[in-house]
């Protein structure tokens, strides 16, 4: 959010506002992770926490260098949900989130693209 990009600065103003349209779709959280946040696990690695209803388990999908890892119904999965909680709580809520995209917006407002 703070990386401007001197020959096309709407860029990411466009981006923002892309942003703040999909936090109003069902199902979509948007959440801003502040420079100064504690400390959390989201900088081991990017993953994917699916859950979906019983009988079928929660499935976490990764990548690393050797491809794509999955991982389901084992404490491997508690790890990265417990992960995933952690992440949550260091960012911002979601009000102050939006919030905030919203300043960055009205800021770059006025530059052209």
């Amino acid at each position: 959010m703070h990386r401007r990009f001197s020959d096309r600065p709407g860029i990411m103003r466009d981006q923002l506002q892309r942003l703040l349209d999909a936090s109003e779709v069902p199902g979509i959280t948007i959440q801003v992770m502040p420079l100064d946040a504690t400390p959390h696990p989201g900088g081991a690695g990017a993953f994917d926490l699916a859950s979906f209803p019983v009988p079928m388990p929660t499935v976490v999908q990764f990548e690393n260098l050797k491809g794509t890892s999955y991982v389901e119904g084992t404490d491997d999965v508690k790890l990265y949900d417990d992960a995933f909680g952690q992440i949550v709580a260091a960012a911002l809520p979601v009000s102050d989130s939006l919030a905030r995209i919203n300043r960055l917006i009205n800021r770059m407002k006025g530059t052209s693209t």
